[in-house]
């Protein structure tokens, strides 16, 4: 691409973003403030995630892809609560899982021996239905409930583990979740995050627009397969805000960090995931591993995607922290 065609789309990119973004803003506003508005965006994300969860975990697709995910260590930037509750000698009783979908992660948590026993929330209910069947089958000592984070009233001072695993780039009332969550840990505990923090509503830095596309542009089409979508990526634009893949996708991804730190103390942190997660995201990762070069292709990307973070060339779109409480009886001033 020439020097003048570069700073061409560059304007481009950074024009739309500034028309898309306010769009965005107004959509969180609206939702906010007008409650058949939000009610409406409410229904929607259940049955949208009602129907995907449940799905996901029969997903013969999904599976083949989390095995070559596997094969390639694509979350070697990343790490796990359990892993992190072995390195730190953590064990907790009572846990609540804010957003659990299926019950993934609680199960992991239970078998792994990382928490006693945990209380999961999610506003889907197929997906509670989905994670209730799964634990009395496997028996494990999980309890579910159907609620909408957004409006969740929590007991005080009653777990010593709170969890929230992809689940709050779905919430519009941050600082509600945030401040529920504070009040019903104990001085003790500990509070885990793992999400998409990048930009919200997708709304995609330009630089990050840039290099995403032309890193598509020399990929062979066999590497741009998504076997998941059934359908070849070959570029990435900004998703139109309010037609995301549900009403609350990403809906204040990038505010997630500030928010919760008004409450409460990062212990520990990793941030990764600058490019990979749109060049090739879970769905594409099957072709990598059909043979020594395409394995080591990906390790490029992968490597790339985390000197990117590490720089600061772009800034992560991933996060995993350990938090504390802070200490005071009304929460943050």
């Amino acid at each position: 691409m020439t020097k003048g065609r570069a700073v061409a789309q560059k304007h481009r990119y950074d024009t739309d973003k500034r028309m898309s973004t306010e769009k965005a803003q107004e959509i969180i506003k609206r939702a906010m403030a007008d409650h058949a508005i939000y009610d409406a965006m409410a229904a929607r994300e259940s049955e949208v995630w009602g129907n995907i969860l449940p799905a996901r975990e029969r997903s013969e697709a999904r599976t083949r892809d989390e095995a070559a995910s596997g094969a390639l260590r694509a979350s070697r930037h990343q790490s796990s609560l359990p892993q992190l509750a072995r390195e730190r000698g953590l064990h907790f009783e009572r846990g609540v899982s804010l957003g659990c979908g299926a019950g993934r992660l609680e199960r992991a948590l239970v078998q792994s021996g990382t928490c006693e026993n945990i209380h999961g929330l999610d506003v889907s209910e197929k997906a509670v239905a989905e994670a209730r069947a799964i634990a009395a089958r496997e028996n494990l000592p999980l309890t579910y409930e159907v609620a909408d984070l957004n409006f969740i009233q929590l007991p005080a001072k009653a777990f010593d583990l709170a969890v929230a695993q992809t689940s709050l780039h779905h919430v519009l009332f941050l600082e509600k979740v945030a401040e529920q969550t504070w009040q019903a840990l104990k001085e003790e505990g500990y509070l885990w995050i793992h999400d998409f923090i990048g930009e919200t509503q997708g709304q995609y830095d330009s630089k990050r627009l840039t290099l995403i596309n032309e890193l598509l542009a020399i990929l062979p089409e066999k590497l741009r397969v998504n076997i998941i979508q059934d359908r070849v990526i070959t570029q990435i634009k900004r998703p139109e805000p309010g037609h995301l893949a549900s009403p609350f996708e990403k809906i204040r991804s990038a505010e997630i960090v500030g928010i919760f730190e008004r409450w409460f103390t990062i212990e520990w942190r990793k941030e990764f995931t600058s490019l990979l997660h749109l060049v090739a995201p879970p769905g594409m990762r099957v072709p990598y591993v059909e043979n020594e070069e395409t394995k080591a292709l990906y390790q490029v990307l992968l490597l790339l995607d985390q000197l990117c973070v590490e720089e600061g060339i772009l800034k992560p779109t991933g996060g995993q922290y350990l938090m504390r409480p802070k200490p005071g009886g009304f929460g943050p001033t």
